[in-house]
């Protein structure tokens, strides 16, 4: 039976299904647990399974959720359907009945080490610790987030990367010149053991110049170099930028849409 993770006994059996380092969706999942399990006006709601059943973590804001692990899939799906959840996210090809794959993506890891650094290009300055209303709209401006420029998509992310990164659980980075930001990446998912990589964005006018790659090689060698397993979902198009990067494709991960006639 899905129970909505409210005891410590609950939460070890939600956490027992994020065990996997490699896998993206599991990193996302843990690292919103450990920021908005404790803050219910967050909107986030965690779920998982009965003492004795397979594992499993679902987490859902609002029309989005994500899933790890082995749910009854019948009452998921209806459960998701109760909640007005219409996106799914999952490292399953098919996990729900009734729910459409409409997407895969590629996931791409850092090698043993961490990727070969790549200079900074010359005249550009890394600045570790961004002004985050300045790097949302930066990324609302660009293609990272193209599908959720509404303004009330802006403010909840800006607050949520706010929280993550107050908790020590993101790490965002920029590149700029003379004051201006020329790119950004950012780690919007750190655990113990992993960080996902994601919202990797160039400035139209500063394209060609290797500042998305210097910025993903050292943010991939810092975490690299703390123990941390490093991952990332590549958007279509950009899996040849992170080949060439020396990152390793392993696996997929899956976007699922809730049945047309829900």
């Amino acid at each position: 039976m899905i129970r909505l993770v409210e005891s410590a006994a609950d939460a070890a059996r939600f956490a027992a299904a994020l065990a996997d380092p490699c896998d993206p969706v599991a990193v996302e999942t843990a690292a919103r647990f450990a920021a908005f399990s404790g803050l219910p006006g967050s909107g986030w709601r965690f779920y998982t399974g009965g003492e004795g059943e397979p594992s499993f973590a679902l987490a859902v804001r609002g029309a989005s959720a994500l899933l790890c692990g082995s749910a009854d899939g019948e009452e998921a799906a209806l459960l998701l359907k109760v909640l007005g959840a219409r996106r799914l996210k999952t490292a399953c090809p098919g996990p729900l009945p009734g729910w459409r794959q409409d997407a895969a993506f590629r996931v791409f890891h850092a090698p043993a080490g961490g990727p070969k650094a790549r200079p900074l290009p010359e005249g550009f300055w890394l600045n570790e610790s961004p002004s985050l209303l300045g790097v949302t709209e930066f990324l609302w401006g660009g293609g990272s987030l193209a599908a959720h420029r509404d303004r009330r998509s802006a403010d909840t992310f800006y607050s949520e990367i706010c929280t993550m990164r107050n908790r020590g659980l993101a790490q965002i980075w920029t590149l700029e010149e003379n004051g201006v930001t020329a790119a950004t990446a950012g780690a919007y998912a750190v655990t113990e053991n992993a960080a996902l990589l994601s919202a990797v964005e160039t400035a139209p006018a500063f394209r060609g110049k290797g500042c998305a790659g210097a910025l993903v090689c050292a943010l991939a060698r810092r975490f690299c170099g703390q123990g941390r397993a490093v991952c990332l979902v590549a958007r279509p198009g950009a899996e040849g930028f992170y080949e060439k990067l020396g990152f390793e494709q392993r696996g997929l991960a899956y976007g699922h849409a809730a049945p047309e006639n829900d």
